[in-house]
């Protein structure tokens, strides 16, 4: 059976790691977004 949307697996199985979703938040987020959340409640 064929895959109908790949890039949905690829990011639902990569951010569902913790570890690499705050790592992704902290490169990509304005840091003004940053001061406002609690990045280390963050739960998958």
């Amino acid at each position: 059976m064929k895959m109908q949307n790949p890039h949905d697996k690829f990011f639902k199985e990569t951010f569902s790691k913790v570890s690499v979703a705050k790592d992704f938040l902290n490169n990509y987020l304005p840091q003004s977004i940053m001061n406002v959340i609690d990045i280390d409640t963050l739960e998958p």
